[in-house]
């Protein structure tokens, strides 16, 4: 399939076309997912979620209205069945980050031009280092770091219904806190 839009896939799919919504989900499935994860941390709760958003999304076809915002529309029906998650667990969450068998639920792999072993490790280490530094963060400024890499900060603002400036003040406060616990661990 020729690289559409997501307002094209999505009137394709309105018009009957069943792999336009294939490719909607596989566009959005690593990122999507990802952002769920990073905030239940719960892979099989993350997949549900992720199920039922497209899910919806599926059922719903119909009443969507293509406006480029496709991005928003996801993230922000996947934040509400996060709240909802969070909600139906009367609120009580492990803040263990890691599964039932001690592995790390993000894998982040550093992209290079075939680096050495030691620097392979070098880069693992550091990588679980930013983790653990993240997870340590305040919700607000763990979820507005994560949102950063996928969309713009004025993006992430309307998301969470937040004034730009304080989507702002979060990621700098946020990555500030990230820099001084990485400086007191070295």
């Amino acid at each position: 399939m020729k690289e559409l839009s997501d307002d094209e896939l999505v009137v394709g799919f309105q018009n009957g076309d069943e792999q336009c919504f294939n490719e909607l989900v596989y566009r959005y499935k690593n990122t999507l997912y990802q952002y769920i994860l990073v905030m239940v941390r719960d892979e099989g709760a993350a997949g549900d979620i992720f199920q039922e958003v497209f899910l919806n999304f599926y059922r719903r076809i119909g009443q969507y209205r293509s406006e480029g915002k496709l991005k928003s529309y996801l993230f922000t029906a996947a934040r509400n069945r996060v709240f909802n998650y969070f909600r139906d667990k009367d609120g009580v969450c492990s803040l263990d980050d890691t599964d039932e068998e001690g592995n790390p639920y993000l894998h982040d792999e550093v992209q290079g031009d075939d680096p050495s072993p030691l620097e392979k490790m070098e880069q693992a280490e550091l990588g679980r280092r930013i983790q653990e530094a993240s997870l340590r963060l305040p919700p607000s400024q763990r979820e507005i770091i994560y949102l950063k890499q996928y969309m713009t900060f004025r993006e992430a603002a309307q998301l969470l219904n937040r004034p730009l400036g304080t989507v702002l003040a979060d990621h700098h406060r946020g990555i500030q806190k990230m820099q001084k616990m990485l400086r007191d661990e070295a």
